[in-house]
């Protein structure tokens, strides 16, 4: 992930060596680059956190409000479409668990079977919006959406307020940065660092338990079912 992100951090550094707006090519490619990490549950090795906050980096650089709107538009925009593409595409998904290891693995290790079995039909929003921030639960929102029969349009309806909340905030820390004119390569650091910090977060067993805290039942709800 790290050296994927170096990849796009170098590419952006070159687009915006002149120090220009954006231009039309350069945000239709950001714009697919994150509608297809969002739009495909096993191209999660775009670093889709990381190239949001390094292009609102430069919007920083370059002090365009304009441009820091138009990112957020644009990220929300194809978050919302991939989600909505992750949604149909995860019942496909679904049909091939006898077909392919990958998939059986997926579906039935045990997180997604705890959220399959427990998850708190209150808190849907709750895991939308962690899963659109979290990397391993975002892959699991559309597989669990269709295992436990959410409706399109309900779960559309909380990928927008996800996706919107997602960019606003994303966009936002890098447009900071971006804003405070630090050298660039001390800007892709910062930025190597923290996208390390959060894959080093997500991969311990205590911050899983965190999030299955937060959006499956309560344990004393649990005990009465059983009983």
């Amino acid at each position: 992930m790290v050296q994927s992100f170096a990849a796009v951090s170098d590419w952006l550094t070159h687009i915006s060596a002149a120090n220009s707006n954006f231009s039309v090519v350069e945000l239709s490619i950001l714009f697919f680059l994150i509608l297809i990490e969002t739009g495909g549950i096993v191209t999660g090795f775009i670093p889709a956190d990381a190239l949001v906050m390094t292009a609102a980096g430069f919007a920083g650089r370059h002090h365009s409000l304009v441009e820091f709107a138009l990112l957020v538009v644009i990220f929300a925009t194809a978050s919302m479409m991939g989600d909505s593409i992750n949604y149909w595409f995860g019942a496909w998904v679904i049909r091939q668990v006898d077909k392919i290891p990958w998939v059986a693995r997926h579906l039935n290790g045990d997180f997604a079977e705890k959220v399959s079995k427990n998850l708190n039909p209150r808190r849907w929003l709750l895991f939308i919006v962690i899963g659109r921030f979290v990397p391993f639960i975002r892959t699991i929102v559309p597989l669990s959406a269709h295992r436990l029969h959410l409706r399109f349009q309900t779960y559309f309806r909380m990928s927008v307020i996800a996706s919107l909340l997602w960019a606003v905030t994303m966009v936002t820390i890098g447009y900071y940065f971006g804003h405070l004119e630090l050298p660039k390569w001390v800007m892709a650091v910062i930025i190597i660092v923290v996208v390390a910090f959060v894959v080093i977060v997500i991969r311990s067993p205590r911050f899983r338990e965190l999030i299955l805290s937060l959006i499956t039942k309560p344990s004393r709800e649990l005990e009465n079912e059983e009983d």
